[in-house]
């Protein structure tokens, strides 16, 4: 069976990289933030679209991005380098995560239910410019021991 990718390469555009320049003295800026992930299993899928005020900063060649989830006390914080975007999380969900095309990431993913050892595989890692803040495209698989849980899609935009 072919599969179908949404994002097709990695890549941090020249225009991001433009607009981190111009930014790099200018401190946190508030803004919303609409989290779009889809996780995709052999039986279903699952989608989920939420809104979060939060901070986005540009710091040399870095983006970073921070929010809270009040719902579950999760804050996540998000930094886009050079086509390597990691994402950290605290609180009753925790967990470190890197997308990297070029190098599988594993790592421990806590849970309310307990720990996981999980392995990233980054299909697609796509940072964009946008008019007033930055769109961040992940496509990725999630295995563990060596099975294949689910393809997921991770969108994160941060607008003014």
């Amino acid at each position: 069976m072919k599969e179908t990718r949404l994002f097709a390469r990695s890549s941090v555009s020249n225009l991001v990289m433009h607009r981190i320049s111009l930014f790099k003295e200018k401190s946190m800026q508030d803004v919303t933030i609409k989290v779009f992930d889809k996780q995709i299993y052999e039986s279903h899928s699952d989608t989920n679209e939420t809104k979060f005020k939060g901070q986005l900063t540009y710091k040399g060649s870095s983006v970073y991005i921070t929010f809270k989830d009040t719902q579950t006390g999760v804050t996540t914080f998000i930094k886009a380098k050079k086509g390597i975007v990691s994402v950290k999380r605290m609180g009753s969900l925790q967990g470190n995560l890197e997308f990297n095309r070029e190098m599988p990431h594993r790592t421990l993913y806590f849970t309310p239910y307990g720990e996981m050892e999980i392995q990233i595989i980054t299909h697609s890692c796509q940072v964009e410019a946008k008019e007033k803040g930055i769109k961040i495209a992940l496509d990725y698989q999630i295995r563990m021991q060596g099975k294949k849980i689910s393809d997921n899609i991770y969108i994160i935009e941060a607008n003014q």
